[in-house]
């Protein structure tokens, strides 16, 4: 794997995994439920020991990045948009959560295609 594109591709599957932590953490107390922290926690440390497989130059956990990316890019986020987001009256941090959450999702897609 091309060590910029590695670099890209860790940072940006660490970086996935603390935003949508940090996020659930923040709806908590405004109406998000513990279970959307559990389940974001144990997705956090799947992509984190992704991260850390390809760090230490691992070439399989590329596909399931790709799969998680596309995924995620392409199914979960515009349902979630739709479902959740726009119905719950979103303010400033729920719209530059999403904003960035998709912009490392294409770095994730991006970073493991450019090998």
């Amino acid at each position: 794997m091309n060590e910029g594109w590695q670099f890209v591709t860790v940072s940006a599957l660490v970086v996935n995994a603390l935003l949508g932590f940090g996020y659930r953490l923040y709806r908590l107390p405004r109406g998000g439920t513990r279970a959307d922290v559990n389940g974001q926690a144990l997705l956090g440390v799947i992509l984190i020991a992704m991260a850390v497989a390809l760090g230490f130059g691992a070439g399989w956990p590329r596909w399931p990045a790709l799969v998680y990316g596309l995924l995620f890019g392409i199914v979960v986020m515009p349902i979630w948009v739709l479902a959740v987001l726009i119905p719950g009256s979103p303010g400033r941090p729920d719209y530059i959560f999403t904003a960035l959450y998709w912009i490392v999702l294409f770095l994730i897609v991006g970073g493991t295609l450019a090998v």
